[in-house]
C-alpha cells in the first residue's frame, strides 16, 4: 500500500470510535478494501498541472476534475443566470432560434452539414441569429435574446473562434443613448451580482474620431487613452508642435513598404 499507484486508489474504510455519549469523535480503520485500482494519471490534479494542452485534452474527464476548470464553468453559469435575469427584468424575451439554416452572405464563410435525405443538398450552421431576430421584431417582439451559438468557418485567431457564444440582443423603437445605457447597465449588473463589484458611476466615453487620434486604435484601452504616439514619422519629428498621427498595425511590417 507504499506505491504510487495505490494513491489514487478508492477505499472502503470500516470501523469507527465513539464517545461515552455515543458520539462519533474518530474513526479507526479496522480494515480496507480496494474496490478498483488506479493507474497513474498521466497528470496531476491541481491548480498548476504539469499536463500541456493536448495532454490535458486527451483525457479531459481528468482535466474537469480540477479545481481551476470548475471553477470556471461555475463563473459561466453565474454569469448566464445573470444575463437572463437582468434581460428578463427589463422586458426582453429570450427565443431560440434554428441551427441548421440556409447558406447567406454574409462576413465570413459557412460550415455546411449535407443532407442525407436530400442529396446534393446542404445545410448552412448560422455566422448569427440575424434574419430570425429581425423576423421577430416585424412580428411585433420588440425585445427579444438569446445566449447564441455562432459558426464562421474563417482562420483561427485570438479574437476569431470558428466557434463561439454571444450574447444576441434586438430591440424595436429606440436610439443609440437607449442601447448604450441598456447594456451598460447588463454590465454592471453582472460585475454586482457574479464579483461583488458595485459601479455606480457611468462608463466613460470616447468618439471614434478622439480614439484614433489619441490612441491610434478604435479599441483602446483606458490606460492608453492621452498618451502620445510611441514612435514619429521622420518628417512629422521636424515640426516645432503636435503629435504625429499615426495607425497602429500589429504584425504587419512585412506588408508595409516605404
Amino acid at each position: 500500500m507504499n506505491s504510487n499507484q495505490d494513491m489514487k486508489e478508492q477505499e472502503e474504510k470500516i470501523g469507527f470510535l465513539f464517545d461515552l455519549d455515543g458520539v462519533l469523535i474518530d474513526s479507526e480503520r479496522e480494515y480496507t478494501r480496494i474496490l478498483n485500482k488506479s493507474e497513474v494519471p498521466p497528470f496531476t490534479i491541481e491548480d498548476n498541472t504539469d499536463g500541456g494542452d493536448d495532454l490535458r485534452m486527451k483525457y479531459r474527464y481528468l482535466d474537469l476534475r480540477r479545481p481551476a476548470v470548475r471553477s470556471n464553468l461555475e463563473l459561466r453559469h453565474r454569469m448566464a443566470f445573470e444575463i437572463r435575469r437582468y434581460l428578463d427584468s427589463q422586458g426582453f424575451l429570450e427565443v431560440e432560434t434554428p441551427i441548421l439554416v440556409k447558406s447567406t452572405p454574409e462576413g465570413a464563410r459557412d460550415f455546411v452539414v449535407p443532407s442525407r435525405m436530400n442529396p446534393g443538398e446542404f445545410y448552412a450552421l448560422p455566422q448569427s441569429p440575424q434574419l430570425f431576430k429581425q423576423l421577430l421584431m416585424v412580428s411585433g417582439f420588440d425585445r427579444y435574446f438569446q445566449i447564441a451559438k455562432c459558426f464562421r468557418d474563417e482562420d483561427l485567431r485570438a479574437d476569431r473562434q470558428p466557434e463561439f457564444t454571444q450574447i444576441d440582443c434586438e430591440m424595436s423603437f429606440v436610439e443609440q443613448e437607449d442601447v448604450i445605457q441598456m447594456f451598460e447597465g447588463l454590465v454592471k449588473h453582472i460585475f454586482k451580482y457574479v464579483k461583488n463589484i458595485d459601479f455606480t458611476e457611468a462608463f466613460p466615453r470616447i468618439t471614434w474620431h478622439d480614439a484614433m487620434r489619441r490612441a491610434s486604435t478604435s479599441r483602446p484601452r483606458s490606460s492608453t487613452i492621452g498618451r502620445q504616439p510611441s514612435f514619429m514619422a521622420s518628417r512629422a519629428a521636424k515640426r516645432p508642435a503636435g503629435p504625429a498621427p499615426t495607425i497602429a498595425m500589429r504584425g504587419a511590417s512585412a506588408d508595409t513598404v516605404r
